[in-house]
């Protein structure tokens, strides 16, 4: 969707006055001035700004050096387009398939900006006048002023970002924040990442003959009733089963349970070890070793001795994969 000249000058104007709001000089407005050039009532014409077209591989190799960057997830025939701004921001801008990087169109956009005590500050926020509270789960905050509802703010206990989803079509950045699409690109090791082959709907008894023909174990949350088990296989080993309610379709990018089982020598001892780092949370099982990292709560880590294999159980309520692996549900297909 395309607005006019004018309209892309009144967003600016409202979104630094959003951002400036809860003294977080370092929003959106701020980076399209960086990006797009000066404020006229003419479409900008400078680029400023590093935006580079980059993989979902790249981002999440980008990802892995420690710093989070937050997207809505990977899209077909879309570009990735990332900006990197002074004071470690970072943004994800989607294109349209043909549109070249650095274009003065509107498009969806995830920014992941650094903020001492994100979360305090986003609620604080939040129970201002003419200032709409949104509902997120895994325990965070979200909001968006109702002179602004294509922009949305949220941010996460324990974190020191805060995150902004842009979307010109306010309905749009709404659902997108609402469903848990919004999350943390990650590299294999550190996080659930949608894999780049097929997702195909298996049964219970696909399931239980893929684990014989791969001649190791193949972990899941067991039978559900009215779900669909939707299995992406990867190249190098990796398989994941995820649990779609019934009106959701194989592939949506919307976040849902999902268990990966990820080939590892001495994944035990390895996983023991991460979860005795400062930051890891304990999960007690018997038999094996669980963790969570206190930045990353969705996603608990599970090993077992003389298994080489790594469990992931990633919920976009974190209440609910600690509570999902706590309960002992996570076992391999019988």
């Amino acid at each position: 969707m395309r607005k006019s000249a004018a309209n892309e000058t009144h967003w600016v104007t409202l979104g630094l006055v959003a951002v400036l709001a809860f003294a977080v000089a370092s929003g959106f407005a701020v980076w399209w001035l960086l990006v797009r050039g000066p404020t006229k009532a003419t479409e900008p014409t400078s680029t400023q700004g590093n935006a580079i077209a980059i993989s979902q591989g790249g981002l999440e190799t980008l990802a892995s050096l420690g710093r989070p960057i937050y997207w809505a997830g990977p899209r077909a025939h879309e570009t990735y387009e990332l900006t990197q701004a002074p004071g470690g921001r970072a943004f994800v801008r989607y294109l349209p398939s043909g549109t070249p990087v650095g274009s003065s169109g509107i498009y969806l956009t995830v920014a992941t900006y650094p903020v001492g005590n994100a979360f305090a500050a986003t609620r604080r926020v939040a129970t201002q006048a003419g200032v709409v509270k949104v509902s997120v789960g895994h325990g965070g905050i979200a909001f968006y002023r109702t002179r602004l509802p294509t922009n949305i703010y949220l941010a996460y206990p324990g974190s020191g970002y805060q995150i902004e989803v842009f979307d010109p079509s306010p309905a749009e950045a709404l659902q997108l924040v609402k469903s848990g699409a919004i999350a943390q690109v990650h590299e294999q090791s550190q996080g659930i990442t949608v894999p780049k082959t097929a997702a195909v709907a298996v049964s219970a008894a696909d399931l239980a003959k893929l684990q014989t023909r791969l001649g190791r174990n193949l972990y899941w949350a067991g039978s559900e009733v009215g779900a669909t088990y939707e299995l992406t296989q990867t190249p190098d080993g990796r398989v994941y089963v995820r649990y779609l309610p019934a009106s959701a379709k194989v592939g949506t990018p919307h976040l849902y349970l999902t268990i990966g089982t990820y080939p590892l020598a001495d994944a035990y001892a390895t996983t023991k070890s991460a979860a005795a780092k400062p930051d890891a949370v304990d999960v007690p099982i018997a038999g094996g070793v669980a963790f969570y990292d206190r930045s990353r709560p969705m996603s608990v880590y599970i090993a077992f001795p003389g298994v080489d294999e790594q469990i992931e159980v990633f919920d976009p309520s974190a209440e609910v994969a600690h509570s999902t692996v706590a309960r002992h549900l996570i076992r391999a297909v019988s």
